[in-house]
């Protein structure tokens, strides 16, 4: 009987090593459609920027195996000592047969499994993104270059017209995920990446004002751009992949005026959306607009900015930047996490009574079309 009880529990023990085991080998299965024997290079966010997770060789049951063990310890950390905290993010560059497809993955703490189906086009390699190393062989990538910015950025901007006086707020809620997008210049182009980096921070911010009759008025915040530059090596043969995205915000830093930072600016206005004309009774506000009357979750701060730092500094190509500023680059902000609002956006316009007034917003368009935070009245 004695011996039956040791068994017992040896054999307890055991199991509860194995458990113990698998759950700090923590990992995604990730199974990639159509791409038997193509080559993925993983990369995974990190507090500091992305790190290459390695590169791997699908099989035939098309799938791979990505293990994830010290992710969730660095964004603990993060979070522990600098109140930041980032869901995880993947972003995969998948080659085949000389095409090429990058994707992105956003995990929460119970993915096991994921499914992308890649979207494979030609792999155009010239001498502006690529560089002959022969007859070195293998496939490995690793980050070239980065440069992080941290600048003031307008979230909100307001224009009237010369009776047209206002009450504005806006507002971060503490520990709400705000998600960034990702934006890559790759073969000649730039590309949005379907995921987001969300980050959460531990402070609120707000910003808010009563103004004077026919006064601008422009909302900012602090944000963290970053800039990496990966080289992909295959058989021989690199080129590179460049990365705009958003790494951090500071809502302690929500600030507004009546003329804003030198260095800060919205994206290029290229659609102006007609609200209607509205005749003003005196109170209440003849005109008022909420976060929720956007339509979309999201809504465009500017990329450009950064981008002409990156080009004065010699940093990213002249290639990637003259493509930013022909297409009008912006970064877009999904504001709503599941059923969560990160932000509250409130904007009440008055007048004498009496009068009539025309009222505008505005949209920008690069890859996608994305509302802008821009309000004019005529």
């Amino acid at each position: 009987m004695r011996k039956k009880f040791i068994a017992t529990i040896l054999l307890g023990l055991l199991f509860f090593g194995f458990f113990v085991k698998a759950g700090v080998q923590s990992g995604v299965i990730i199974r990639l459609q159509n791409s038997t024997g193509a080559h993925v290079f993983v990369k995974a966010l990190y507090p500091d920027g992305f790190k290459s997770l390695g590169v791997y060789t699908v099989g035939e049951n098309g799938r791979i195996l990505v293990k994830l063990d010290k992710l969730e310890k660095a964004w603990n950390t993060e979070y522990r000592k600098h109140g930041r905290l980032s869901k995880t993010l993947l972003i995969l560059t998948i080659i085949k047969d000389g095409k090429i497809a990058i994707e992105s993955l956003n995990l929460n703490n119970h993915s096991q499994t994921a499914t992308i189906k890649p979207e494979f086009k030609p792999l155009k390699i010239t001498s502006q993104n690529s560089k002959n190393i022969q007859p070195k062989a293998g496939y490995y990538q690793w980050l070239d270059d980065s440069y992080t910015w941290t600048a003031p950025t307008i979230v909100a901007q307001v224009t009237p017209d010369s009776t047209t006086y206002y009450d504005i707020s806006y507002t971060y809620l503490r520990n709400h995920n705000v998600g960034f997008s990702i934006n890559v210049f790759a073969d000649s182009d730039w590309t949005r990446l379907t995921s987001y980096n969300w980050v959460q921070k531990n402070r609120a911010g707000k910003a808010n004002a009563s103004t004077d009759t026919g006064q601008d008025y422009y909302i900012w915040m602090d944000f963290t751009y970053r800039w990496e530059r990966w080289g992909i090596h295959i058989d021989g043969q690199t080129f590179y992949e460049d990365y705009v995205y958003i790494a951090d915000f500071d809502p302690s830093t929500l600030t507004g005026g009546t003329s804003k930072p030198s260095n800060a600016q919205t994206p290029p206005v290229d659609k102006w959306i007609y609200e209607g004309n509205y005749q003003s009774s005196g109170y209440p506000a003849y005109y008022q607009f909420h976060l929720y009357n956007l339509g979309t979750n999201e809504f465009s701060i500017d990329a450009l900015k950064f981008i002409e730092v990156l080009k004065r500094l010699g940093k990213i190509s002249s290639a990637a930047a003259e493509k930013a500023s022909l297409i009008g680059l912006f970064l877009s902000v999904n504001f709503k996490y599941e059923s969560n609002n990160a932000f509250d956006f409130d904007l009440f316009l008055h007048s004498p009574p009496g009068i009539s007034h025309d009222v505008w917003r505005t949209k920008s368009t690069d890859m996608d079309t994305v509302p802008i935070l821009y309000f004019d009245v005529d």
